[in-house]
């Protein structure tokens, strides 16, 4: 799994520019409170890529490749402008080491019930033998 730091695109005296994704699907954005020590997520997603951005707080990410055989659970720390791809078959969890916010920014809408149908949860990640 591939870190990105987001780094200003431009910056002068007015402030800065952030640029966050450039020439991808996104059909959502929106932001995810975490309050400290809680985890969100636990789910993997079969058609969905989503990235995270950690705005504000540092989290660990949980991680796990659900289709490639004998893949191995990862774990990292993403701190403020961090960035991360959750591809579709990967697994995440998201635990707050201090109150966080992310902003997300997935490739399927969340409007109706499109994004309940391709959530798929996992309560145990070491469970699964993907």
């Amino acid at each position: 799994m591939k870190i990105k730091k987001i780094k200003p695109a431009h910056k002068d005296k007015r402030g800065a520019i952030y640029d966050f994704l450039t020439g991808v699907n996104i059909q959502h954005a929106g932001m995810v409170t975490i309050k400290k020590n809680h985890i969100r997520a636990q789910h993997y997603h079969k058609k969905q890529n989503q990235y995270t951005l950690v705005y504000k707080g540092r989290v660990k990410i949980v991680t796990k490749n659900i289709l490639k055989k004998k893949s191995k659970v990862e774990s990292f720390v993403l701190k403020k402008m961090e960035m991360v791809l959750f591809p579709a078959f990967w697994y995440h969890s998201v635990q707050a080491l201090e109150d966080s916010e992310c902003i997300v920014f997935t490739s399927v809408s969340r409007q109706g019930k499109g994004y309940e149908k391709d959530t798929f949860k996992i309560s145990d990640i070491n469970s699964i033998s993907g």
